[in-house]
């Protein structure tokens, strides 16, 4: 075979392992869409609140997250105790992002919070710049402020009208990418270092413990029937478990940059299922904000992955 074929084989190769990759992304991206249906299902099929529901998640993902740790990887459960600190802090910080992405999906609809999610990356950025001292260079800064616009006009709030904004639901939503934020700025050198399964099960796992001395004082989603079983496990199976070993697994074939922009399909994945399923609607305001969310992450993205 001569070098030209050979070439020429090499980069089929590579062109078929990234639109392999591609699709992988896209599904991961599908799977995360069907969280907030679920989510609805769950509480406004049962008498959970947004609490309870937080607490069996993040215990049945721990649970699985680490049975599939213990059989793949098990070494890298041995955490060096100076790592305990950021491990815990994502546990704190993924408990309450649960808790608020659950109130927010009730008083928000499913569509709204995913597009509000998406904003986690601005936070990120602004987080850095604190705490690492990273610039903010006019780039980041107008990504950033398309994203805080767009996130602005998706919410909900009445620029243009004297009604009463949605107060409660406004918070819970606004708290989302923040904490969204807090857990994967803890969990970033923890992931390269100890494997994405170990280190969200013991994520998972700390966030169990902090929500179950408040699982006494809140309405546990019971009794249990066939409608709430499958949406439940398909929160785990699906959106929590499937999903991130559907975006690892593409993550081998593309770069971060790419990945991280065709996931926020996500957003588009969470609107058509809210449309069909749930029967919300978005506003023209909201769909423009949409727009713009998306496009100030892709612009962050792209510096990213360039």
């Amino acid at each position: 075979m001569s070098n030209q074929s050979i070439e020429g084989y090499k980069r089929s190769l590579r062109i078929n392992g990234s639109m392999m990759g591609a699709v992988l992304v896209i599904m991961s991206a599908a799977a995360w869409g069907m969280s907030g249906i679920f989510v609805t299902i769950i509480l406004k099929n049962s008498g959970g609140t947004a609490v309870s529901l937080a607490f069996w998640r993040d215990a049945a993902a721990f649970i699985t997250l680490l049975v599939f740790t213990l059989f793949t990887n098990p070494g890298n459960l041995k955490i060096e105790k100076t790592d305990l600190p950021w491990l815990i802090g994502m546990g704190f910080f993924l408990g309450g992002f649960h808790i608020f992405y659950n109130q927010s999906i009730l008083l928000n609809g499913a569509a709204v919070t995913t597009i509000l999610q998406a904003a986690m990356p601005a936070v990120v950025t602004v987080a850095a710049f604190y705490l690492w001292e990273e610039k903010l260079t006019r780039l980041k800064i107008t990504s950033m402020s398309i994203i805080f616009i767009g996130t602005a006009l998706a919410s909900g709030i009445n620029f243009f009208s004297m009604e009463k904004s949605n107060t409660a639901g406004l918070m819970a939503g606004f708290i989302v990418p923040v904490l969204y934020a807090g857990w994967s700025l803890c969990g970033k050198n923890m992931v390269s270092k100890y494997g994405a399964t170990a280190s969200l099960s013991i994520a998972f796992g700390v966030a169990s413990l902090v929500l179950l001395p408040f699982q006494p004082f809140t309405t546990q989603p019971l009794p249990l029937n066939p409608t709430l079983l499958f949406a439940f496990c398909g929160l785990i199976a699906i959106s929590t478990f499937g999903a991130f070993s559907l975006y690892l697994l593409g993550m081998k074939y593309i770069q971060a940059g790419i990945a991280s922009i065709l996931v926020m399909s996500e957003i588009l994945f969470a609107g058509v299922y809210a449309w069909f399923l749930l029967g919300e609607r978005l506003t023209t305001v909201q769909i423009a904000g949409t727009f713009f969310v998306m496009a100030g992450v892709i612009r962050l993205s792209l510096r990213q992955g360039k």
